[in-house]
């Protein structure tokens, strides 16, 4: 049976976000830095680096936000799911009326039937 440990999942989501916002703050001192140098002269092999680490820093960033938006969404679809399943099988339970059995003995009955005729 497959199950899934939500508690976890949504920490790792927690820890996704923290990650992208890092990530984000990281990008946006790189950036500075980047303008910074721009101003400076001989530094264009550095800025041309710099402008490439930041693309990737984008890029990674993206690829990090949609990573804990997507398990942000299966957890809240498993969760959804698990809580419909338990909502049904409450739904279905059946009742069953106790009837009570009982044994009738026909072993002697075409003796009867003759002896009435």
């Amino acid at each position: 049976m497959f199950r899934i440990i939500t508690d976890q999942a949504i920490e790792d989501c927690v820890q996704i976000e923290r990650c992208v916002s890092l990530f984000e703050t990281e990008h946006v001192e790189t950036e500075t830095v980047i303008r910074e140098l721009g101003s400076l002269s001989g530094m264009e092999e550095v800025l041309l680096r710099l402008h490439g680490v930041s693309g990737r820093m984008q890029e990674q960033n993206s690829i990090l936000r949609q990573m804990a938006q997507g398990l942000d969404r299966a957890v809240q679809c498993y969760c959804s799911s698990e809580s419909q399943i338990c909502k049904n099988a409450d739904q279905s339970v059946v009742r069953h009326v106790h009837r009570e059995v009982s044994m009738n003995d026909f072993s002697q009955l075409s003796i009867r039937i003759e002896e009435i005729l």
